[in-house]
């Protein structure tokens, strides 16, 4: 009797530990179905996109998008990620704050991370929430500032490392040199901070004097401020602006004779500014520093996002922004798939897959990025480009991606 109840009692035990074991593999998404959250199901994957349709960085809003829109029709055509369809949630926030806020409201509760939220404004308003509601979420902004939250993914170098390679880069080829004074027309909030932090950073290095006029986004005329830096004596302008902005600096540059020299931070220039009247003052005085490869750009990944963009949108505009983001769309599946390996596709499953991607390669979209240290800048190389009408994306490339070796080891304020 004893020997039954033991056998009994031993077997019981073992069908415990069984069912808890099964209970267990379940949860953490290992039996070969991975744990899910909001925004996913057996066929789907839902993202949202906070963008500017309508807004002052609308042309970019654009780019990125038809980027990501080759991008997942190729992925989902060859059975998207995680046996599942990756769908989009889009909403325009027109470059406004609370409409941001609005907006991602109105979709938290639908979409598994954030594929796009565009503009340092929006981003600022909304880093509480994100944090709150442990939403893996792109950001279509440089700033190092973001780094400080987990959750805000920065693919490209900064808007700080951008200037410290861009004034350089001009030292280098003898557009300034130690005792100049240098301008910077810099947008009022965490863009423009950004990336007059960098331009302080190479300033003290070179030994230049920074002077900063801080502007609105509504500001469409420069005159003034342009009027201001040249009677400073300044040869050198850095632009952290609005591509309207960039082009009333440059313009009123040209038209009153003012022989300068301007570098601009990424967002600073759209190719649309070439059909404009400000076009021969752009392609002869304009630089712009960024770590997106240009629409003309070699590399097998920029070639391929080249052949699907001109099969499918034929007669478009050409920009970088395009190349943006299918990089984006690339990132974003690694992601998705390393989740997917660790048996999470969640929140915290999609924030743990994200800090595992150590070495990115975008095929040259982008430069190679690191997010493996949570709050480290992920890149650290730029090209320099200029305006030029007679290339395909209206941006030739007149240095090919590097890094300063202050870049390489700026750790800036954050």
């Amino acid at each position: 009797m004893n020997r039954q109840l033991l056998a009994a009692g031993v077997a019981a035990a073992l069908l415990l530990s069984s069912a808890c074991s099964v209970k267990s593999t379940e949860a953490s998404g290992t039996a070969g179905k991975p744990a899910t959250g909001t925004g996913v199901t057996s066929k789907t994957i839902k993202l949202g996109v906070l963008t500017d349709r309508t807004g002052v960085f609308a042309a970019a809003g654009k780019g990125v998008e038809q980027g990501r829109d080759l991008f997942w029709r190729k992925k989902n055509a060859a059975g998207g990620v995680c046996d599942r369809k990756v769908e989009f949630v889009v909403k325009d926030h027109g470059y406004n704050a609370q409409q941001a806020v609005s907006a991602y409201a109105q979709l938290k509760s639908e979409v598994l991370a954030l594929d796009e939220l565009l503009g340092s404004p929006m981003i600022a308003a909304l880093l509480p929430n994100l944090q709150n509601d442990e939403m893996l979420t792109f950001a279509v902004s440089f700033s190092s500032n973001l780094l400080k939250n987990p959750y805000v993914v920065v693919t490209g170098a900064t808007y700080d490392i951008e200037m410290i390679n861009g004034l350089h880069w001009l030292a280098d080829n003898k557009k300034v040199a130690s005792g100049d004074k240098i301008g910077h027309i810099l947008l009022d909030g965490d863009y423009g901070a950004n990336a007059l932090a960098g331009s302080r950073a190479a300033a003290k290095e070179l030994g230049l004097t920074v002077i900063e006029h801080k502007i609105k986004p509504t500001d469409a005329d420069l005159t003034a401020q342009v009027a201001a830096l040249r009677n400073s004596g300044v040869k050198t302008v850095l632009l952290t602006t609005t591509p309207a902005q960039t082009a009333s600096a440059v313009a009123v540059a040209e038209a009153s004779g003012y022989d300068a020299t301007f570098l601009g931070s990424n967002p600073a220039f759209s190719p649309a500014l070439l059909k404009s009247p400000a076009r021969a003052a752009l392609e002869k005085r304009l630089f712009i520093s960024t770590s997106i490869a240009p629409f003309a750009a070699e590399g097998a990944g920029p070639a391929e996002v080249r052949a699907g963009f001109l099969a499918s949108y034929s007669g478009q505009p050409k920009t970088n922004w395009i190349m943006y983001g299918y990089a984006q769309g690339e990132i974003m599946a690694q992601v998705l798939e390393a989740a997917c390996r660790d048996g999470e596709l969640t929140r915290p499953g999609l924030l743990r897959a994200f800090q595992s991607l150590k070495n990115v390669d975008t095929r040259g979209l982008l430069p190679p990025l690191d997010f493996g240290t949570p709050g480290k800048i992920p890149a650290r190389q730029v090209y320099i480009v200029a305006p030029d009408s007679r290339v395909d994306g209206g941006q030739r490339i007149a240095a090919k991606l590097f890094a300063a070796p202050l870049a390489e080891t700026y750790e800036g304020a954050r």
